[in-house]
């Protein structure tokens, strides 16, 4: 995701950092040391390392501060292998040795399915706060709104939110019952009379201040989006805002509340670039602190051994087997010829129907280039899925029109037949291509994709009608939803400059190991049959 930066928040942190290095002494012995201190952090996503850092901040505050809080903003158990191989548990085990006192949810607490999600919750030794997840079945609220705490002269509320748009960001079938009805929600229809709501009863109950932990980013979702600027000037009652989701660093913007009263917006960027400090002084004023965790070099022994012990057990975990095939999907011929870069695989429809059939689209394309290993026949273990994709790459979903898609396969085909990384293995459509016209790509000074001239090598672009099970022929006009890699989409990887073009972009934070697994627990009951025994001709060459 893009990283928004204020003017001045390289010289400010700077300051901070010296600020906190310099007067740590100070504050031991002045009358400082009954400021309320709450540390917090966003969008770890399985940065684990982190957290040994985050431990020792902790104990170098409560060495000098009477009142600290540890809180967390969100996205703490998804986003690397170390998350995905225990479905988020050895995070928890993390988090719970630093000792975590608060958090919310981000949508990718979701990531692992609602059950899994509200085991983790139970096992974490810390109050999950959200105001706006909701149980359809039931009316209630699937956790406290709010908690106030005492701190002597103050009493400090914390609220907890997510982003409405969970439902669509994470796997929406995960909210939906067996008929397709949703049996949850996240309030987006009267998202900010919930928070008002929670915020008014936060106050009504004697709080002091009121400090809100939130996972809905900071970046533009589109004309009437919800983010928590826009949930700042819709509501009033709230002083501080610790927010995650954009992965943005910010030190504290101010946002003018619906009654024209400032409010701070604060955020830690992601995998603990930074560590929040927000201090509440008695006399009632408070400021925000980012603190680069790579310059502070005190890490928590006793964290640090959770954390290498763990990682040491992964290496068991690695070989555990986590689904079976009745064939092989494979990458390479018998001699050792490498296919994914230049025709159609069975893996390659493999990975591309799990990409399109979790993210529920209408196409999907994977570059040849991110497979990198055959999966075998028979048991296939977490050690042959992270061989297969050993990039971790991000994931996404978007929108694209018919002629833009046919640029992008153009492309795709461009060198054929000869290799190329970008060379795009695909699910809901099917095309041919005539490698013996000249290329018409045009390429830029970076050798990027830059238009197309002459006569196209593909032909016969056809779509699958998901209704009908039939597919149609490509409409040029026609808008399609995809799923690919955030390399590919978001990053333009392999010159694929044309994917700028593409509409409402939307990057899951999901790794590729995510969606595959999913797809096989979901959708496949961890068995791959024969339908994948050979290809289907989802991409022809013309003779």
């Amino acid at each position: 995701m893009k990283r928004s930066f204020l003017l001045f928040v390289a010289s400010s942190i700077l300051c901070c950092c010296l600020s906190i290095s310099c007067n740590s002494n100070k504050r031991a012995t002045s009358t400082a040391s009954q400021d309320i201190i709450v540390l917090y952090e966003n969008d770890v996503h399985c940065g684990v390392d982190g957290y040994a850092n985050f431990a020792a901040l902790k104990n170098e505050m409560k060495a000098s501060h009477k009142y600290v809080t540890v809180v967390s903003n969100g996205d703490f158990v998804q986003g690397g292998s170390l998350g995905a191989s225990s479905h988020g548990r050895n995070i928890i085990n993390i988090m719970n040795e630093v000792g975590y006192d608060y958090v919310t949810l981000g949508n990718h607490e979701f990531d692992y399915g609602i059950p899994r999600q509200i085991e983790l919750m139970e096992a974490l030794n810390a109050e999950c706060l959200c105001c706006n997840f909701k149980d359809l079945r039931t009316g209630k609220q699937i956790y406290q709104p709010y908690h106030i705490v005492n701190y002597g002269k103050f009493d400090v509320a914390f609220v907890g939110m997510s982003t409405p748009y969970t439902i669509n960001s994470s796997t929406p079938t995960y909210f939906k019952d067996e008929n397709g009805k949703y049996m949850y929600s996240f309030c987006i229809e009267n998202f900010y009379d919930v928070v008002q709501n929670a915020v008014n009863s936060a106050r009504k109950e004697g709080a002091d201040f009121v400090v809100v932990l939130s996972h809905l980013g900071d970046e533009d979702e589109g004309e009437g989006g919800i983010n928590s600027p826009s949930m700042i000037e819709n509501t009033y009652g709230i002083d501080i805002v610790l927010d995650g989701h954009s992965h943005s660093v910010i030190l504290d913007s101010i946002v003018k509340n619906k009654k024209g009263e400032n409010v701070t917006l604060t955020s830690t960027g992601t995998k603990f670039e930074y560590m929040g400090v927000l201090t509440i002084n008695p006399n009632g004023s408070f400021k925000t602190e980012l603190i680069p965790t790579k310059t502070y070099t005190k890490q928590d022994p006793w964290v640090l051994k959770v954390i290498n012990e763990i990682k040491e057990g992964y290496k068991k975990v690695a070989e555990q087997v986590i689904f079976t095939s009745d064939v092989k999907l494979a990458s390479y011929d018998d001699q050792g010829n490498r296919l994914v870069r230049s025709q159609e695989t069975n893996i390659g429809n493999f990975c591309t129907d799990a990409y399109r059939t979790v993210f529920d689209t209408d196409i999907a394309f994977l570059g040849g280039g991110s497979i990198r290993a055959d999966l075998p026949k028979g048991d296939v273990t977490f050690n042959d899925l992270y061989t297969m994709f050993p990039f971790e790459n991000g994931t996404c979903k978007g929108e694209c029109t018919g002629e833009l898609l046919l640029d992008i396969l153009e492309f795709s085909v461009s060198i054929a037949p000869g290799e190329f990384g970008g060379f795009q293995q695909v699910s809901g459509l099917r095309f041919e291509y005539d490698p013996n016209i000249p290329s018409p790509v045009v390429y830029n000074a970076n050798h990027d994709f830059d238009g197309v001239k002459g006569e196209r090598r593909v032909k016969k672009v056809e779509i699958l009608n998901r209704k009908t099970g039939k597919y149609e022929p490509l409409q040029l006009d026609k808008t399609y939803s995809f799923a690919a890699s955030s390399y590919l989409a978001i990053d333009h990887g392999d010159g694929f400059a044309m994917m700028e073009r593409c509409t409402n972009i939307q990057d899951a934070g999901v790794l590729d190991t995510d969606i595959i697994q999913s797809f096989l627990e979901n959708y496949k009951k961890n068995h791959v049959g024969t339908e994948y025994e050979g290809t289907e001709g989802r991409i022809k060459v013309i003779k």
